[in-house]
């Protein structure tokens, strides 16, 4: 069987990555639904009559809508992916639910608020349709085996993780916080502080920040000015050694292991050791994602990041903001009725 999808934005993730002639890699939903078999992108809509008819060409993907509705009425899709700003994930997917769509395929940040997010959850749930967010790397093997390895104590115990990324802490933020969850568990308390370093987007801010995980460690969360260059990195300092991964337009990975110091019979020391995973395997997260897609679709699979996922990520995020909001004051996880709304692009 192949299965319909349609795509519900043709911007930079939904279609415009894969225009830049230096991406390595397949960088955007229709460029994955093109490669993985199985499924078909039949139909895309956009309030953009060129950047539809632009990318229609590109994709050869005949259905063509300005309206999501009409796309969703005539379509019988299988698969919806949302593309759009977090603002209007939740009408879109209740207008997906409605047409008998049976699988979401939803980019990140899952919602704008708290409220949202767990109203799309419940949605989905009430249908037994699988909700799947796009926090991409989860879909990658290299990060899952990360991730069973530092959950597993391959560092021993995690003493402190310092994180920078760029471009708001909606944005790209919930990227780091759901990366942070897969390897070192979930956050129990949080304080940060609004960032000198500006925003692209007003509303959605940069915030420095400081993380309590529920394990003991603490996280350092830095922003950094992507006008000077762009940074996604984690370094996670165990016991037993320590782990620097950063994830940008290449995966690359340093490890190291505490072993007897050289120089002395009272410490150890950290010294290079080989990686606990294969670091140069190719990497195609978004083709992963889509073959998920798929998997879950015939096979009835939990995604690797589902709308709780999603959820738990942005609940870190208004915890942040909340805390910067109230000069830094110390904010308890999970929250309880937070009023906070981050849109993000």
């Amino acid at each position: 069987m192949t299965y319909r999808a349609g795509l519900v934005g043709c911007g930079r993730i939904g279609c415009g990555f894969d225009d830049d002639p230096r991406r390595r890699t397949v960088g955007t939903h229709a460029g994955a639904y093109a490669r993985v078999p199985g499924i078909d992108l039949v139909a895309m809509t956009d309030v953009d009559p060129a950047k539809l008819a632009r990318y229609g060409d590109t994709f050869g993907v005949a259905g063509r809508y300005t309206d999501h509705r009409v796309m969703l009425e005539r379509e019988r899709l299988d698969a919806l992916s949302i593309c759009t700003w977090s603002d209007s994930h939740r009408t879109i997917l209740e207008d997906a639910l409605s047409a008998g769509v049976r699988a979401i395929f939803c980019e990140k940040p899952l919602a704008d608020d708290l409220a949202a997010g767990a109203a799309m959850i419940q949605r989905c749930a009430e249908r037994g349709v699988p909700l799947m967010v796009n926090h991409r790397r989860r879909f990658d093997a290299y990060h899952r085996e990360l991730g069973a390895f530092i959950r597993g104590g391959g560092l021993g115990r995690v003493q402190h993780v310092s994180s920078y990324y760029v471009s708001g802490i909606a944005n790209s933020g919930t990227h780091l916080f759901d990366m942070l969850r897969l390897y070192c568990g979930d956050v129990s308390w949080v304080r940060a502080r609004t960032s000198p370093i500006v925003s692209p987007n007003p509303e959605d801010p940069n915030l420095d920040g400081w993380l309590g995980l529920e394990s003991g460690g603490l996280v350092t969360v830095n922003a950094c000015d992507v006008k000077a260059h762009y940074i996604f990195e984690m370094t996670i300092l165990g016991t037993d050694g320590r782990l620097r991964i950063s994830s940008t337009s290449v995966e690359e990975l340093a490890y190291e292991v505490a072993l007897e110091a050289r120089a002395s019979s009272e410490y150890r020391e950290l010294r290079p050791a080989p990686a606990p995973v294969d670091p140069d395997r190719p990497h195609e997260h978004m083709i992963d994602a889509v073959t998920h897609l798929v998997e879950c679709l015939d096979h009835g699979k939990t995604p690797y990041c589902t709308g709780e996922d999603g959820l738990k990520a942005l609940e870190i995020i208004c915890a942040l903001r909340e805390s910067a909001l109230r000069d830094g004051a110390h904010v308890e996880l999970p929250l309880k009725g937070s009023a906070i709304r981050l849109p993000s692009r």
